[in-house]
Protein backbone atom coordinates (compact mmCIF):
# COMPACT_ATOMS: atom_id res chain seq x y z
CA UNK A 1 0.00 0.00 0.00
CA UNK A 2 2.77 2.45 0.87
CA UNK A 3 4.40 1.88 -2.51
CA UNK A 4 1.18 2.87 -4.27
CA UNK A 5 0.73 6.02 -2.20
CA UNK A 6 4.40 6.91 -2.65
CA UNK A 7 4.02 6.50 -6.41
CA UNK A 8 1.07 8.90 -6.56
CA UNK A 9 2.74 11.40 -4.24
CA UNK A 10 5.83 11.43 -6.46
CA UNK A 11 3.94 11.41 -9.78
CA UNK A 12 0.90 13.52 -8.90
CA UNK A 13 1.48 16.25 -11.47
CA UNK A 14 1.99 13.74 -14.29
CA UNK A 15 -1.11 11.79 -13.19
CA UNK A 16 -3.17 14.99 -13.21
CA UNK A 17 -1.91 16.01 -16.65
CA UNK A 18 -3.13 12.66 -18.00
CA UNK A 19 -6.50 12.48 -16.24
CA UNK A 20 -7.88 15.89 -15.32
CA UNK A 21 -9.19 16.82 -18.77
CA UNK A 22 -10.50 13.42 -19.86
CA UNK A 23 -14.15 13.81 -20.85
CA UNK A 24 -16.13 11.60 -18.48
CA UNK A 25 -19.48 13.41 -18.82
CA UNK A 26 -21.39 10.36 -20.05
CA UNK A 27 -20.40 8.27 -17.02
CA UNK A 28 -20.70 11.21 -14.63
CA UNK A 29 -24.19 12.08 -15.87
CA UNK A 30 -25.31 8.44 -15.71
CA UNK A 31 -24.20 8.42 -12.06
CA UNK A 32 -25.88 11.75 -11.27
CA UNK A 33 -29.21 10.55 -12.72
CA UNK A 34 -29.32 8.05 -9.84
CA UNK A 35 -29.18 10.83 -7.23
CA UNK A 36 -31.55 13.48 -6.00
CA UNK A 37 -30.71 16.99 -7.14
CA UNK A 38 -28.11 18.58 -4.84
CA UNK A 39 -27.34 15.28 -3.06
CA UNK A 40 -24.14 14.78 -1.09
CA UNK A 41 -21.39 12.80 -2.84
CA UNK A 42 -18.27 11.25 -1.35
CA UNK A 43 -15.52 11.16 -3.97
CA UNK A 44 -13.23 8.62 -2.30
CA UNK A 45 -10.06 8.41 -4.34
CA UNK A 46 -10.66 11.78 -5.99
CA UNK A 47 -7.32 11.75 -7.82
CA UNK A 48 -7.05 14.88 -9.93
CA UNK A 49 -10.38 16.28 -8.72
CA UNK A 50 -11.93 15.98 -12.19
CA UNK A 51 -15.14 14.31 -11.02
CA UNK A 52 -15.38 16.41 -7.87
CA UNK A 53 -15.22 19.62 -9.91
CA UNK A 54 -17.86 18.39 -12.35
CA UNK A 55 -20.21 17.35 -9.55
CA UNK A 56 -19.72 20.68 -7.77
CA UNK A 57 -20.43 22.54 -11.02
CA UNK A 58 -23.67 20.56 -11.36
CA UNK A 59 -24.81 21.74 -7.89
CA UNK A 60 -23.98 18.70 -5.77
CA UNK A 61 -22.33 18.76 -2.35
CA UNK A 62 -19.02 16.94 -2.59
CA UNK A 63 -16.57 15.69 0.00
CA UNK A 64 -13.37 14.57 -1.69
CA UNK A 65 -10.40 12.64 -0.39
CA UNK A 66 -7.52 10.55 -1.66
CA UNK A 67 -4.81 8.41 -0.10
CA UNK A 68 -2.16 10.59 -1.71
CA UNK A 69 -1.55 13.81 0.19
CA UNK A 70 -0.08 15.39 -2.95
CA UNK A 71 -3.12 14.53 -5.07
CA UNK A 72 -5.36 15.94 -2.32
CA UNK A 73 -3.38 19.18 -2.31
CA UNK A 74 -3.54 19.58 -6.08
CA UNK A 75 -7.18 18.49 -6.35
CA UNK A 76 -8.08 20.95 -3.62
CA UNK A 77 -6.45 23.79 -5.56
CA UNK A 78 -8.30 22.70 -8.73
CA UNK A 79 -11.74 22.30 -7.14
CA UNK A 80 -11.63 25.04 -4.53
CA UNK A 81 -12.57 22.68 -1.71
CA UNK A 82 -10.45 21.14 0.99
CA UNK A 83 -9.55 17.52 0.19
Amino acid sequence: MEQTIDYYNLNAENFIENTQNVDMHLAQDKFLHLLNEGAAILDFGCGSGRDTKYFLDQGYQVTATDGSAELCRLASAFTGIEG
